[in-house]
């Protein structure tokens, strides 16, 4: 059996000043993510790429470093990988939004 995975919480949560972005990012991060499989299940590397890209830059923004660094993965793949390599580093991505998600004050 395994141990279900940690709750992911942003590295600004106790900074007021970042409340509502970091809100408005959690509650779109869903959205985001189902755009990232659509690009991948059309194979269509350059918007993934471009999805990636700007999902990285704000969550690296909003205090996520490891939901940055899988879309940078995601990223990588899209330039150096095959459609085995790229659909790993979406699934590794997917896994980190839904930690996210539930590390967000929303899903208490």
């Amino acid at each position: 059996m395994t141990q279900p995975t940690k709750p992911i919480v942003s590295l600004l949560v106790d900074d007021p000043a970042y409340d509502e972005p970091i809100d408005a990012f959690v509650v779109s991060l869903g959205e985001r993510v189902d755009a990232l499989q659509d690009a991948e299940l059309a194979g269509d590397p350059d918007l993934l790429r471009a999805l990636a890209a700007a999902l990285s830059a704000q969550s690296e923004g909003l205090g996520y470093p490891a939901l940055a660094a899988a879309a940078r993965r995601v990223e990588i793949a899209c330039d150096d990988d095959g459609p085995e390599a790229i659909h790993k580093a979406v699934v590794d991505l997917t896994d980190l939004g839904q930690r996210v998600r539930r590390g967000h004050r929303s899903s208490a």
